[in-house]
Order: C-alpha cells, then sequence, then structure tokens
C-alpha cells in the first residue's frame, strides 16, 4: 500500500527499526562502556552484593558485557543482539529493580521493550539479517 508520496508503509517500517536500533545501540554503548572502561562496575558489584546477588562481581561484569556485545551486534542488524538486550535488561527490572517499572526500573524497562520489540519485529531491511537472507541459497 502506497501513501500521497509514492513510500510503502514497510518502508517507513524499515526506517522505524532503523531508528530504534540506532538509538537503543549508542546509547546501551554509552551505558555499558561506562561501565567496562571507567572503573564503575565495582560499582554495580557492591549494588548487587547488597541485593545479596551471588557472584556479584562475576554478575556486573558479566550484564556489562553482554550489554556491551548485544548493542554492537542491535547496531549492526543481528537480532541475537535484540534478543540478548532484552533477556539481559529483563533480568535487571525483575530482579535487580523488583519490577518498579513506573518508578526506579523505568529507563531499564524501556531499553528491555525496545530489545523485545526488535527481536519480535526483525532487523529491518538496512540490517545484516536482511543481507544474509536475502542472499541465501535456497
Amino acid at each position: 500500500m502506497k501513501n500521497f508520496s509514492g513510500t510503502s508503509k514497510i518502508e517507513f517500517a524499515n526506517v522505524g527499526i532503523l531508528l530504534i536500533r540506532i538509538w537503543l545501540g549508542t546509547v546501551m554503548l554509552k551505558h555499558s562502556g561506562t561501565y567496562l572502561f571507567q572503573g564503575k562496575v565495582p560499582e554495580l558489584a557492591a549494588f548487587l552484593e547488597s541485593l545479596n546477588w551471588p557472584f556479584p562481581l562475576l554478575m556486573a561484569f558479566s550484564s556489562q558485557i553482554a550489554e556491551f556485545c548485544a548493542a554492537i551486534l542491535i547496531l549492526l542488524g543481528i537480532r541475537y543482539g535484540a534478543w540478548l538486550m532484552a533477556f539481559t535488561l529483563g533480568i535487571a527490572v525483575i530482579f535487580a529493580h523488583s519490577g518498579k517499572i513506573y518508578s526506579e526500573a523505568e529507563l531499564p524497562f524501556n531499553y528491555f521493550l525496545m530489545g523485545l520489540v526488535l527481536s519480535l519485529t526483525g532487523m529491518g531491511k538496512p540490517s545484516l539479517d536482511s543481507f544474509f537472507q536475502k542472499n541465501r541459497k535456497p
């Protein structure tokens, strides 16, 4: 179906998905990069220790590495990155923030939802997933 300018709804959807990918990928690179490369992981580990999580330093590093890798995959347009982001932030929302999505967990919940939407809709046309799918031999 075409609109008045001749652009299809699918093309608009691909632009919307690309905007979500760029936003989520860059914000999460910044966020997790700050923890990993500016020495904030011990601060996160202390928070996790206060919640009585086992192996808080390992969990803190693991979560930030997962977010960093997921952000790169999302920017490249690989759906696995969106699943990884949704899973990691879903764990954070439920267990680290006690599911308080209208207060302290609002931001991680929004990022979780963006990852979930991308994982369900796909990464759009300008993505490595689309490129590999198009070039796959049946």
